[in-house]
Order: C-alpha cells, then sequence, then structure tokens
C-alpha cells in the first residue's frame, strides 16, 4: 500500500512533463528509483567505511538522485530537465498532501510529524 501512496506524486507530477506518464509507470519509476538509490548509496557508504574517507558517502548521495533522475527519464521518455522537474514537483506534491494529512489530524506518519512542523 505504502508503495501505491508512494507512486501518486510520481504520477500526478509526471503528468506534467512526460506523454508517456500513467499510474503504472510511476509505479515502476517508483520501485526502480528507490532499488538504484539503496544499491548506489550502499556501495558508496561501504567505501566510504573501508577508506574512512565519509565524503564518499556524500557522493554516494549525489549520485543516487542522479540514478532516480535517471530512471525518471527512461521510464517517462524525457530529458534530464525532465526528469528533474517531475522530481521536484513530486517533493513538492508531497509535502502539500503531508501538511493536508497533518491538518486533518491524520499526520502521524508524515514529513511533517518527523520534522516538528505545527499545522
Amino acid at each position: 500500500i505504502a508503495w501505491i501512496i508512494a507512486s501518486i506524486p510520481v504520477w500526478l507530477a509526471s503528468k506534467l512533463f512526460s506523454n508517456e506518464s500513467s499510474f503504472p509507470r510511476a509505479m515502476a519509476a517508483t520501485l526502480l528509483s528507490v532499488i538504484v538509490f539503496a544499491i548506489i548509496v550502499f556501495i558508496f557508504s561501504f567505501i566510504s567505511i573501508v577508506l574512512g574517507l565519509p565524503i564518499i558517502a556524500i557522493l554516494g548521495l549525489i549520485l543516487g538522485f542522479i540514478g532516480i533522475l535517471g530512471v525518471y527519464k527512461a521510464i517517462f521518455d524525457v530529458g534530464w530537465l525532465g526528469a528533474l522537474g517531475i522530481a521536484i514537483v513530486a517533493f513538492i506534491i508531497t509535502i502539500v498532501i503531508d501538511l493536508i494529512l497533518a491538518a486533518l489530524g491524520l499526520g502521524a506518519l508524515t514529513v511533517t510529524h518527523f520534522l516538528h512542523i505545527k499545522v
């Protein structure tokens, strides 16, 4: 269920940037982007620990985000800026949904709850 819910902002954002937008594609993009991000961050975190260089873990986060953009680029048939647009708009939609849920008293598991934002 969380996968379906997490796919909604990506689906809505992709409608603004892609003619190839569909909910199944958004679900695939959401799943693959999490997998790609996790693999990249794991590899770079491991290397960071082995070498004792924390900056490598930060590089992993940056490359992981680029990996997410690559997934969006491939699945929604957009360029790099279109993929970045999808990521930014999906993030904004997620925050708006979180704020609405928090205002309704359903914010126990939202970003606004964990950041201690009062609505």
